[in-house]
Order: C-alpha cells, then structure tokens, then sequence
C-alpha cells in the first residue's frame, strides 16, 4: 500500500500542481514540501489539511482524487459526474472560474506536453497558454 505522501505527489502531480505555488498559498517553504512529497519529512496535521485545500484550490477535484486514492476506490456516483461539474460551473463566481480555467489550461498544456506531434500541430495554439 502506498504512503499518504506519495498519493498526495500522485494527486499534484495528476493535476499539474506546482509545488513552489501550493508552498506559498498554503505558507511554508518549497524546500518542507518537497521533503514531505519525497517522504523525508511529515507535516502536522493543520498542514496537511491546508496542503489539501491550496491544492483543491489550485486544481478543483484534486483533493477529491487524492481521497479516491487514499480510500482505494472511486468515491461517489461516476454518472453524475458530469452533472455535477455543470451545476459546480453555473454556481461558481468569478475567483472560482479563473480556477476552475487554470486548472483546465495546465491539464491541457500537460495532454500536449505528452502527445506526439501530428500533422494538426499548432505551435500558435500551444504557446497561447500562459499557465
């Protein structure tokens, strides 16, 4: 079984979550989190919380995930996901859509990162996003 700081790396790392960011949002240095996500170091509990929360709020649904990774199983109705998304993008307000468009942008630029080049490259397309 996997270590809760590895998960939690699987999460970041899922999501395209930047460590340097998460560490400033949530206050502690780049260094304590890089030697927890390598489980060199633990964090206390307040911390780990707010890692969670910064990550969330940095990529929505990584916090989710990484639970889904923690309890070993997917967690709620995989039908209504999609529904559920719509109903988070209607109800969101301004902060939570830029959020909600970062974390898309950094999945897509890291879909295109590991894509071979095609013949539909855009390379105008590709540098347009600044994430």
């Amino acid at each position: 079984m996997a270590q809760i700081y590895q998960l939690f790396k699987r999460a970041m790392d899922r999501y395209g979550v930047q460590g340097k960011e998460l560490a400033g949002i949530v206050g502690i240095s780049p260094t304590h989190l890089s030697e927890f996500r390598n489980g060199k170091k633990w964090v206390s509990q307040e911390t780990f919380t707010a890692l969670l929360e910064g990550m969330d709020q940095l990529a929505p649904g990584s916090k989710h995930y990484f639970c889904e990774l923690l309890a070993g199983e997917q967690l709620g109705d995989t039908e209504n996901s999609s529904k559920s998304l719509i109903k988070m993008i209607e109800a969101a307000d301004e902060e939570e859509m830029e959020a909600a468009f970062l974390a898309i942008g950094r999945k897509w630029k890291k879909m295109r990162q590991n894509k071979p080049i095609s013949g539909n490259h855009n390379p105008g397309l590709d540098s347009a996003i600044a994430v």
